[in-house]
Parts: C-alpha cells; sequence; structure tokens
C-alpha cells in the first residue's frame, strides 16, 4: 500500500470542483473567459477554494485527521497493488504513516478529465506526483468518484494504478546547480573539476584533477545516474592510479549524504561518510566523515570550499 501517493491523489480531489465546470466546456476561448470569471465569483468555487486551502495547511502541518475529512465515512480505496483499504478512519491511518515516512515531501496534481455524471456526482482522473524533501519524485495515475454534500465534495471511491517509471533526467534534476567548472585550493593542492550531462541528460560526468599533491597530478572521472531498481542515486568513481569506487547518494536536512566505498591502487578498501553542503548557486562545501581503511578508523578530513569558475549554468 503506497501511502505516498494516497497524500498526493487527495490534493486533486480537493480542488476538483474548482476546474469541473471549466474542464468540461466547449465553447469559445471569450465564452469559456466570460463562464470562467462567474465560477470564480460563484459561491461554490469560493467554498472549492477555501477546502483547497485548508487541505494545503492540513498537509503542510501534517494533520491525518483534517486530511482524512475530505473522504466520506464509507470510502472505498485500492492501490496500485490492488490492496483495498475502507472507511475514513482508515484513510487517517494511511496519512499517518505517509507523514512520518516522508516528512517534507510536496505534492503536484495533473487533472486530466473531471467528468460529471449527475450533478451531484463526478468522475476525476489525472496523475499525482510526489517530489520528496531530495527531489526525487514518484508517480500514480488516479480516478475518483466524488459526492457533492450540503457543505463540500468528499471521495467516495478511489483507485490508484501505477505510472510510468520516473525519468533519470528527473531524478538527477536536482543536482543540476552542480553543472559547470569549479576549484577548490588547499594548501599546496588544487582540485579542478566539470561537472556535464550525458546520455540526453540520463547521466552527470564529473571529471577532475588533483594537482600539486606529493604522488604527481591525478586525473578522475565519476559518472553519477539513477538507479530504478535501487530507487535512489548512485555513482561510479575512477581515478588515474589505478582506484575505483561506487556510492549512493541521498538528501537530508539541507546536505547530500554520500556513502562511499572504494578500492585504492594497493588493494585496500575505504569507505566513508561524504556530505556535500549548497551554500548557494556558486559555492559548496564537501565534507568526509566517519572514513575506514580496511576496517580501521581513520581521521575525518577538514571541510573543503569548492567555488565555481563558470558562469552559473
Amino acid at each position: 500500500m503506497k501511502a505516498t501517493s494516497l497524500a498526493v491523489t487527495a490534493m486533486a480531489m480537493a480542488c476538483s470542483v474548482v476546474t469541473a465546470s471549466v474542464a468540461a466546456d466547449n465553447s469559445s476561448p471569450d465564452a469559456q473567459h466570460t463562464k470562467h470569471a462567474t465560477v470564480q465569483s460563484s459561491p461554490e468555487y469560493q467554498a472549492a477554494e477555501d477546502q483547497f486551502r485548508k487541505y494545503q495547511e492540513g498537509y503542510d502541518r501534517g494533520d491525518a485527521k483534517a486530511l482524512a475529512s475530505f473522504y466520506a465515512e464509507d470510502v472505498d480505496y485500492i492501490d496500485q497493488d490492488g490492496v483495498e483499504v475502507k472507511g475514513r478512519g482508515e484513510m487517517e491511518k494511511l496519512f499517518m504513516e505517509n507523514f512520518q515516512a516522508n516528512p517534507g515531501a510536496k505534492i503536484t496534481i495533473t487533472i486530466e478529465e473531471v467528468k460529471p455524471l449527475t450533478p451531484d456526482v463526478q468522475v476525476n482522473r489525472g496523475v499525482a506526483t510526489v517530489t520528496a524533501a531530495d527531489g526525487t519524485t514518484a508517480s500514480t495515475r488516479y480516478a475518483a468518484v466524488l459526492a457533492k454534500k450540503p457543505d463540500c465534495w468528499q471521495i467516495c471511491q478511489l483507485t490508484e494504478t501505477a505510472a510510468p517509471a520516473p525519468s533519470a533526467d528527473s531524478q538527477l534534476k536536482p543536482l543540476q546547480w552542480l553543472i559547470g567548472s569549479w576549484e577548490n585550493k588547499e594548501a599546496d593542492q588544487t582540485v579542478e573539476t566539470k561537472v556535464e550531462w550525458a546520455g540526453d541528460k540520463n547521466f552527470l560526468v564529473r571529471t577532475f584533477k588533483l594537482k600539486g599533491a606529493e604522488e604527481g597530478e591525478t586525473d578522475g572521472w565519476e559518472i553519477v545516474g539513477w538507479d530504478p531498481d535501487r530507487r535512489q542515486i548512485r555513482s561510479w568513481i575512477f581515478d588515474s592510479n589505478g582506484g575505483f569506487g561506487e556510492s549512493s547518494w541521498a538528501y537530508h536536512a539541507g546536505h547530500w549524504l554520500i556513502l562511499a566505498s572504494n578500492v585504492v591502487p594497493d588493494g585496500s578498501r575505504s569507505t566513508a561518510e561524504n556530505v556535500l553542503t549548497k551554500v548557494d548557486d556558486n559555492k559548496f562545501t564537501w565534507e568526509s566523515q566517519n572514513r575506514t581503511l580496511n576496517g580501521e578508523s581513520q581521521p575525518s578530513l577538514a571541510k573543503i570550499v569548492v567555488v565555481r569558475t563558470t558562469s552559473t549554468p
């Protein structure tokens, strides 16, 4: 059962009464404009806007009980796995699970059809997309039956089905600001980095050059991509000395946590928790903590500041 998609879909239901009388209108543009203005000034529209605002407020504060009130007491919900839930009380539990599992998530609704069946019943279809705090997205298709009550519309039946898998470029979009050339200087070492799109924006490629190190100049390459199997951002890195490794990326509390596992040229294995923090479009910091070499703890590396050397993309 997907509590995340459920929470998203509810917002479309909250605003459906606003769009219903316009979505099915096939009249001329001027007539539609006049009708739309009339609808906006109507008591029904104002009531729907107020309902929509209350939904947003409830979602922002994580109020599962308020969100559940958008559903009828005997609502029937079927998720994309075919699991059925009945009743407003059970819906409230799902919302609670959603807020616990997805703090900070945002929602976007694309309404594809609002079809009145009677003056008091309508069908609403569309796509619901959750954008998590780390910027990754997940979508479902929904079909809902709503019934008009004395003071609002309520969802009586809701069915969700799987939407196409998210594209790699949409999942990497939160890292798009890294495109460009960067540099950091520490003591007698300079690291020059360039990040570019590759594979029709399905991957980010980072090339870097370390200058001034005791062992001489080192070149490196890192490929960052979306893993649809693990549903996470991962990267693979290689350097000119023969070292290589892989990492998993996760966004949390304003930072990218990058869990790295590497093999160095002599065959030793190292791990680290690297933290990338965006300061602004032209600066970020990098820290490396909880480092190990062949299972033995190693000192953390001091925070470094990396600055852009080209204009913002």
